[in-house]
């Protein structure tokens, strides 16, 4: 289980900060909150996603207007995809994302060894697996009441110790 992304190469660089629990070491805050560093870069990783530079010359605005040359990423997808096919960006700005393919050593892949559970992306409808490997349970419980809405839910994986996982090993709780 991690919060938002499994990226061997940020994992690799927290160990180096946590116990043998994976815990983040009481002594480590002070080098993992500093702005630009390594260990910050991968702490972000791991708790907010992957995201990727996009191709020179290419931004969008978000959804506050701010201009952004970075994409949070699906990085859970199993084959080698375009920028478009990755963006998780506002549906108004998805035309201004190239359909080209991002480069193959960015993205970190899963091997699938083993189930992996991520919360973070407040995912909406109906919960079932990102892929036959990985189940994001974050399905936006806090968001839809916070709208005003009964949209969100409380969920959970019943795992039985499934290699692959299945939609009907989901439940949940509506808002």
């Amino acid at each position: 289980m991690i919060h938002a992304c499994w990226h061997p190469p940020s994992l690799q660089i927290l160990k180096d900060h946590t116990d043998n629990q994976n815990r983040i070491l009481e002594n480590a805050w002070p080098t993992l909150c500093q702005k630009g560093s390594e260990p910050f870069e991968a702490l972000e990783t791991a708790l907010k996603g992957l995201e990727v530079p996009l191709p020179n010359g290419i931004e969008f605005s978000d959804k506050d207007g701010n201009l952004r040359r970075h994409i949070c990423t699906r990085w859970w997808e199993l084959e080698r995809m375009t920028y478009r096919d990755l963006a998780m960006v506002p549906s108004e700005q998805i035309e201004a994302i190239p359909h080209e393919p991002i480069p193959e050593d960015v993205l970190p892949g899963y091997p699938g060894d083993k189930p992996l559970f991520v919360g973070h992306y407040w995912l909406t409808g109906e919960p079932e697996p990102l892929n036959q490997y990985i189940a994001c349970l974050d399905f936006s419980i806090a968001a839809g009441h916070s709208r005003g809405s009964d949209e969100g839910k409380l969920c959970a994986y019943r795992w039985d110790g499934e290699q692959v996982l299945s939609k009907d090993r989901f439940v949940w709780v509506t808002a």
